[in-house]
């Protein structure tokens, strides 16, 4: 059985125009949007999390990979029975990986959902329909 998507889920339905029973967006309230000072902090939010945390992990990656080609030696150093540390950096690859996912999952839940669940609603005007029907 599958379950319905929440009342804060972004995800639209199979027809987005559907979803709300709404005329297609406007060219002009799309662009007017980009203007809106909610929305350019909203994009301003995002790229503070991830221009940061993707040349941190590019570099983490870089020297995970030119160790392997140029610091043989090192990475051949024993750490545990069986485990060198190239095997440990790959490994931590992995972690680091799945750390920034969790990472960002909590920062745009925290940090992204709310404002942009409200412009959502704002752009398709289904603030202006709970209204009509409230009347």
């Amino acid at each position: 059985m599958a379950s319905q998507p929440s009342a804060k889920d972004p995800t639209p339905g199979p027809n987005p125009d559907e979803a709300h029973g709404a005329e297609p967006i406007p060219s002009e309230t799309i662009v007017a949007m980009h203007s809106d000072p909610r929305f350019l902090h909203l994009r301003r939010t995002l790229y503070v999390f991830v221009f940061p945390m993707t040349v941190l992990f590019l570099i983490w990656y870089a020297v995970y990979v030119a160790m392997s080609g140029f610091a043989r030696d090192i990475m051949a150093i024993e750490v545990a029975a069986g485990f060198n540390v190239a095997l440990l950096l790959g490994l931590l690859q992995f972690v680091s990986t799945f750390g920034i996912a969790i990472l960002y999952s909590w920062y745009a839940r925290k940090k992204f959902d709310p404002l942009s669940y409200e412009l959502r609603d704002e752009l398709m005007g289904v603030n202006d329909k709970k209204e009509e029907d409230g009347k």
